[in-house]
């Protein structure tokens, strides 16, 4: 609409005006003059620092999951005119911390303007007009408040990083996240190859080109010799290019080890399958989160052993009791074990040989939340989620871990002693024979 302006001898018009349904671009006309404004949403946010965007969509804790890119921080250019704290819903319902602007636009006016129209969109909300005769306007000598480039400010560029090492076992896959971070006005989608592999080893990108972050899928075959080198990835986008290095590590896989059937000692589940319900206290916490069996798979490989995993949604795990070993002479037990509330320091297995004899082993044990590295630990596989009893997934990188015992070969075993502590979780057990 048209709307007629005080007659006298003004040279600016202000609107006060907010959008209701996010930013929108709006035409104004005074006299024949047209003026080209971007009305602001009447919520949100008016400044934002650089936001990380993670993995997990759950932020009721602190544990986010990984970083898969970067939102760039922002200040609203409009004139703030007015601010509330809070709005009130359609029932007039009080809503706290739902924060409401009014925006202050200033347009100028041709001598001898009699009129206004009015942008025809019925998103933007205008409360007042005002005319006024001033003086030229006064401009400070340096913004009084923070003044960030707008995201497609500079030159388009981009960064690519991954983790600084990793490995992959004989006849296995491993995974690692590609993150893809714009600088200034890139927008292109960036290719992802591969270069520097061990011989039998293979990568698969998903997606192959990317604007934020991919998986890489690592194979190496059986016959894979073990070995350590650096990995180049490249990201190519236009006429840009960029690498990153990680160091990858081959480890072999013993033959002819022994796993343990722990199906008769299990006594706690702790593997679900992803959307199961489960009560908290048959969880592998004990508080409502458990391993998803997607991500654990019925085997994995830590401690150059591969671990036979319990099935799911059923007794899988063991804890606080004393397990039969199949006897015989063996150089070493290797377990898939975990922590939860917390790294459980100093807890003490106990290997019981035929001859009543035994051999005691103190290895203290990191949370399933986060590795600490501790000595005689090593990750044998890391989960990018664990799910919850509400059939949930919370993401975050968990972790099962290895750790090896070294026995006396000269005697036959015949059971283990877990730790008489529930936060101490066994998932799985493989013994290594003599010549191994």
């Amino acid at each position: 609409m048209t709307i007629d302006l005080l007659e006298g001898r003004y040279n600016r018009v202000y609107v006060l005006a907010a959008s209701a349904d996010g930013d929108q671009k709006a035409t104004f006309k005074a006299g024949t003059q047209t003026a080209e404004l971007n009305v602001e949403d009447w919520g949100g946010f008016v400044g934002q620092w650089d936001d990380r965007v993670w993995s997990s969509g759950d932020t009721s804790h602190d544990n986010y999951g990984e970083m898969v890119g970067l939102k760039p921080g922002l200040i609203k250019r409009a004139d703030l005119a007015w601010y509330c704290s809070h709005h009130h819903d359609a029932s007039g319902k009080n809503v706290p911390y739902a924060y409401s602007y009014l925006f202050g636009y200033g347009i100028d006016l041709p001598a001898g303007t009699k009129t206004l129209k009015l942008p025809d969109n019925s998103r933007i909300r205008i409360l007042a007009i005002s005319v006024a005769e001033e003086n030229p306007e006064v401009k400070p000598v340096q913004p009084l408040y923070d003044v960030l480039p707008s995201p497609n400010a500079g030159a388009p560029d981009f960064t690519i990083s991954t983790s600084a090492r990793g490995s992959v076992s004989q006849g296995k896959s491993a995974t690692s996240r590609i993150l893809i971070m714009p600088r200034g006005s890139f927008e292109s989608k960036t290719n992802l190859t591969v270069s520097g592999l061990p011989e039998g080893v293979t990568a698969r990108f998903d997606p192959s080109s990317t604007t934020g972050s991919s998986v890489m899928t690592l194979t190496a075959s059986s016959s894979a010799a073990p070995a350590t080198a650096t990995v180049t990835i490249t990201g190519t986008a236009v006429n840009l290019s960029h690498e990153t290095t990680t160091t990858l590590s081959v480890t072999p896989i013993l033959t002819g080890t022994v796993p343990v059937d722990l199906s008769s000692a299990y006594n706690m589940t702790g593997i679900y399958r992803d959307g199961s319900k489960f009560d908290p206290s048959a969880s592998l916490d004990d508080g409502g989160y458990s391993f998803s069996a997607e991500g654990l798979g019925t085997e994995q490989v830590g401690a150059e052993v591969i671990f036979k995993i319990g099935p799911a949604n059923a007794p899988d795990a063991v804890t606080s009791k004393t397990v039969k070993l199949p006897e015989g002479k063996f150089l070493s037990l290797r377990l898939l074990a975990t922590a939860v509330e917390g790294t459980q320091e100093m807890q003490t297995f106990t290997v019981n040989y035929t001859d009543g004899t035994s051999s005691s082993f103190t290895q203290s044990m990191s949370d399933w939340a986060g590795s600490s590295d501790l000595k005689g630990e090593s990750v044998a596989v890391q989960m990018p989620y664990r799910v919850t009893g509400d059939g949930e997934k919370d993401g975050n990188p968990f972790n099962a871990f290895a750790y090896s015992f070294s026995l006396d070969n000269s005697k036959t075993v015949k059971s283990v002693s877990l730790p008489r502590n529930r936060n101490v979780v066994v998932l799985a057990m493989t013994l290594v024979p003599e010549g191994k």
